[in-house]
C-alpha cells in the first residue's frame, strides 16, 4: 500500500451536484462543442486563485480530486469500452513501459467527449491561467497529443520519465485525466529534482475517476506503479504547448520513433505531424 496523497494547499473540489441534466447524444462529424457548457460549468466551480497558488508552491503541479462530474465521467467511462482489445495497442518494453495506449486519431473517431476535453476552450483557459502563459494545442493528427492509457494486466506500469515530449524545457504541459480505477496502482510523482533550493517532495497520486492532474512536463519526474492481479486503471492524458514550441523537423522524427517504440507500434513513426 501506497501513502495517502499529501500536497499542501487547499483541497479544491467540484461540487457533487453540478450537471444533474442529461448529456446530449453524440455529435455528428467532429462538432464536440455540445459538450462545452458542461465542461466549462465544471470548470467554473473551481477556486482558481487558489490552485494557481498550490501549482507555484510544487513547482509547476497540482492535483484536483474531483473535476468531472459523475454525468460526464459516466460518459467518459463508457467512450474508453467502445474500443475493443485489437484497438488497444500494447507495448512491453522490460524495465521501462508495459501498458496500452490509444491515439487521438482513434478517440476522435469513437470517443466525441474525450476528444472534446482536450480541445475544451474551458480546460486550456484553465491550464493556461494555472501556467501564467498562453497554451496550445498539438499537432491534430499527432496521436500522443491525446491518449488513453491503459493498465489491465498484471504487471502493467511505466518507469520514471519526464513529459517534456521531445519539447525544451518549461514548452510542454501535462494534463491527465482519471476514467477507470480499480487498483492499488499509483502515479509516483517526485517534484523539486530539479530545485537545489527545494527539498524533494514525494507524492503517491491515486487517479479516480474525474480527478484531473495538471503539470510542467519537463518539472515533475514520475511512474505509473505496477498493476496487481484483477485490476484495471485507465487515464486519459494530453499536452499543451507554449506559442510556438511545436516540434518540427529532424525533433519531430526522433520524438515519432519513440513513440512508435512506447506507444503505437510502426505506424507511429509516419504520423503526419510535421507542420
Amino acid at each position: 500500500m501506497f501513502p495517502d496523497l499529501d500536497v499542501t494547499g487547499p483541497r479544491v473540489t467540484v461540487p457533487a451536484m453540478i450537471a444533474a441534466e442529461a448529456l446530449p447524444s453524440d455529435p455528428i462529424g467532429n462538432d464536440c462543442s455540445v459538450y462545452e457548457p458542461f465542461i466549462r460549468r465544471a470548470v467554473a466551480a473551481l477556486n482558481v486563485e487558489a490552485l494557481a497558488r498550490e501549482f507555484n508552491e510544487n513547482g509547476q503541479f497540482v492535483f484536483i480530486r474531483q473535476l468531472m462530474p459523475e454525468v460526464l465521467v459516466e460518459k467518459m467511462v463508457n467512450e474508453v469500452r467502445r474500443f475493443s482489445p485489437r484497438e488497444i495497442h500494447r507495448v512491453y518494453i522490460p524495465w521501462i513501459r508495459k501498458a496500452g495506449t490509444v491515439g487521438q486519431r482513434a478517440i476522435q473517431q469513437k470517443a466525441p467527449l474525450l476528444y472534446a476535453l482536450y480541445r475544451s476552450p474551458a480546460i486550456r483557459q484553465l491550464t493556461s491561467r494555472l501556467a501564467a502563459t498562453p497554451l496550445f494545442l498539438k499537432n491534430e493528427v499527432d496521436s500522443h497529443a491525446a491518449a488513453l492509457y491503459v493498465y489491465q494486466r498484471p504487471g502493467d506500469h511505466v518507469t520514471f520519465h519526464y513529459d517534456d515530449c521531445g519539447c525544451e524545457g518549461q514548452a510542454s504541459y501535462t494534463g491527465t485525466f482519471g476514467v477507470i480505477n480499480r487498483t492499488n496502482s499509483r502515479v509516483h510523482f517526485q517534484l523539486f529534482r530539479k530545485n537545489p533550493e527545494r527539498s524533494p517532495k514525494e507524492l503517491f497520486i491515486s487517479m479516480v475517476p474525474g480527478s484531473f492532474v495538471f503539470f510542467c512536463g519537463s518539472e515533475a519526474y514520475h511512474r505509473v506503479t505496477p498493476l496487481g492481479p484483477n485490476e484495471e486503471r485507465i487515464t486519459y492524458s494530453f499536452a499543451y504547448v507554449r506559442d510556438g514550441k511545436r516540434l518540427r523537423g529532424f525533433r519531430r522524427f526522433t520524438e515519432n520513433i519513440k513513440d512508435a517504440l512506447l506507444y503505437f507500434g510502426p505506424k507511429g513513426i509516419f504520423q503526419n505531424n510535421y507542420r
